[in-house]
């Protein structure tokens, strides 16, 4: 959603279930014309929001020449100060963040264990003998030969003191082995890789939104006025934003009939997987809204009054595995 027409998208967020506070709107809205002002972007697109357990995530993202390939993004807590999401995760972090299915913590250094093991664990009220506690038998040895045949039944509590032993499990269990530093992700990347799965599945545009110059460059048309109330009900006239995601299309392809290479250099989303994982619909006659059922929250929408459009995302960040099963 342009911040050049955010005040024109209120209600239609909120006819969308999409709403922001009252009191954070003027206060958003001065803190993203900032962040374009601070990094000259030509433009700055409010992406949503992602609910947490305490704190919810505001995600921007911002470009300079080219709107595609070019975008920045950014998030803030208290939406004032925006930090830049890292893009330098490993494919190993990739599939923890897909493993994880809960909810984000809200604190960017929070640092999440992901167990692949299938064993469960069992409770004991008894701390177990770390392995590098060494016992030591001296003291039984002195009491007579009766203790000596106990001392298999010595417990952890028996050679430190409690505290210790929490903190010396703790160091071991979280530092010391190579397999649990391999199992854990950083908040702050596990936010940056989920923003780049919804960005790739759900954000879309409508066709012509975006001209693709003869030279290559891709610019934003000029005067593009939206879809008209006959071509929003055909998932052919919106398209993916992400290239990486939606491969631009060939002529060896399946081409519409009104085929337009200026305008439809990108995927369309009548063929994504599963079939029917988008649903529309036009409320108050005026609001047409289009929600991703494979990422709950994500949702495009356009006044048809006036043919401004957005696209924003407000949930949990969590996909719809079971989606295939519900349709």
């Amino acid at each position: 959603m342009d911040v050049k027409v955010f005040h024109y998208l209120i209600d239609a967020l909120k006819v969308a279930g999409c709403s922001i506070y009252e009191d954070n709107i003027p206060v958003l809205y001065n803190s993203l014309i900032k962040l374009q002002g601070e990094n000259h972007f030509n433009s700055v697109y409010l992406w949503g929001r992602i609910e947490t357990s305490t704190n919810d995530y505001y995600i921007a993202y911002g470009h300079q020449k080219d709107p595609i390939e070019n975008r920045i993004f950014f998030y803030t807590q208290n939406i004032l100060e925006w930090d830049i999401m890292p893009t330098d995760w490993s494919i190993l972090e990739t599939d923890l963040a897909r493993k994880i299915k809960t909810k984000l913590y809200g604190n960017p250094r929070y640092l999440e264990w992901v167990d692949n093991s299938n064993k469960k664990s069992q409770e004991t009220t008894e701390y177990p003998i770390a392995p590098s506690v060494v016992v030591k038998y001296e003291d039984y040895m002195e009491s007579g030969e009766d203790d000596v045949h106990n001392a298999e039944n010595i417990t952890f509590n028996d050679v430190v003191s409690i505290d210790e032993a929490e903190e010396m499990m703790e160091t071991e269990s979280n530092f010391v082995d190579p397999y649990n530093l391999k199992n854990s992700i950083k908040e702050e990347d596990r936010l940056a890789i989920t923003v780049q799965m919804i960005d790739n599945e759900c954000h879309i545009v409508p066709r012509g939104y975006f001209y693709k110059l003869p030279n290559g460059n891709i610019i934003k048309a000029p005067y593009f006025k939206g879809l008209d109330y006959s071509e929003v009900g055909n998932e052919n006239n919106f398209l993916h934003i992400n290239p990486q995601y939606c491969k631009p299309k060939g002529l060896q392809n399946d081409v519409r009939p009104d085929y337009n290479g200026s305008i439809d250099f990108l995927q369309s989303i009548d063929k994504d997987i599963p079939k029917g994982c988008w649903t529309s619909r036009i409320l108050s006659n005026r609001y047409f809204v289009i929600h991703s059922l494979l990422w709950p929250g994500a949702v495009f929408f356009q006044d048809m009054n006036t043919g401004i459009h957005g696209y924003f995302y407000n949930g949990y960040g969590l996909k719809n595995l079971d989606l295939p099963f519900m349709i």
